[in-house]
């Protein structure tokens, strides 16, 4: 949507089949409650949605007028970008500073390169089907979304080949990393750890003060999430709440 000439918010709508249409946040800045309105309005048609929203789109008198409910907040850690290598570093939990110190010298190299998208995706998939994960994208889509000013493919390189990689998005104030995989032969070299201390410090040079990790598990998390929390918040996280809201098929 456009206001005067310029973009106002902007909105991407998954198909998650049986579970209905999610979503995702993405706008640009706070709208009018009449404008939210005419959001949900002409979303009414898909059925069962999910709305992730910024906290000062918190208008729970509109979101209920179209049927929707609150929902537990979705989370999410937001690491600092700015100062020195060591000023970022400091940050960080203790072993995973070490692990950035040790890919570095190992001699990983950094790019940002969409061309790399095939030979990450070959590790990717089935990695997120291993998982059970639900972020698991087609390949195309990934390519259309690459072809956006704003989303990037950051990999780490042993020897030219890629080691790990790291799709994300540029939001207002921050890069947020969206699809994350490490190829297996490098899972214990601390090969992502080293792409999110490069993708860290190219947020910072483009004036993005914030890395945000794409979601954290609250409350009793399996092996798997705990896991995957621990990484996250390894690099230093400030913890970030969206309001959440959900209308059934009914």
């Amino acid at each position: 949507m456009s206001r005067d000439g310029g973009p106002w918010a902007t909105a991407l709508l998954e198909d998650a089949g049986e579970a209905g249409w999610f979503l995702w946040k993405g706008p640009a800045g706070t709208p009018a409650p009449e404008l939210l309105a005419a959001l949900l309005a002409a979303t009414e048609p898909l059925g069962p949605t999910t709305l992730v929203l910024l906290p000062e789109w918190d208008f729970p008198e509109v979101l209920a007028a179209y049927g929707y409910r609150p929902a537990p907040d979705y989370v999410t850690g937001l690491v600092a970008t700015g100062g020195s290598d060591e000023e970022i570093l400091a940050r960080m939990r203790a072993s995973t500073r070490s692990r950035v110190r040790r890919a570095s010298r190992s001699g990983l190299g950094f790019a940002s390169d969409a061309l790399l998208l095939d030979e990450f995706y070959d590790f990717y998939r089935p990695a997120m089907i291993r998982a059970g994960s639900p972020d698991l994208a087609p390949l195309e889509l990934l390519r259309d979304l690459l072809e956006h000013p704003s989303v990037h493919l950051f990999v780490a390189l042993s020897e030219g080949r890629v080691a790990a990689g790291s799709i994300c998005f540029e939001n207002r104030t921050s890069l947020e990393a969206r699809f994350v995989a490490t190829h297996p032969e490098h899972r214990v070299d601390g090969a992502m750890n080293y792409v999110h201390f490069e993708t860290i410090k190219w947020a910072a040079r483009h004036g993005l003060p914030h890395f945000d990790v794409s979601g954290i598990s609250v409350g009793e998390a399996e092996a798997g999430a705990a896991g995957i929390n621990r990484f996250k918040l390894g690099f230093g996280c400030d913890i970030l709440r969206y309001p959440t809201y959900a209308r059934s098929a009914d």
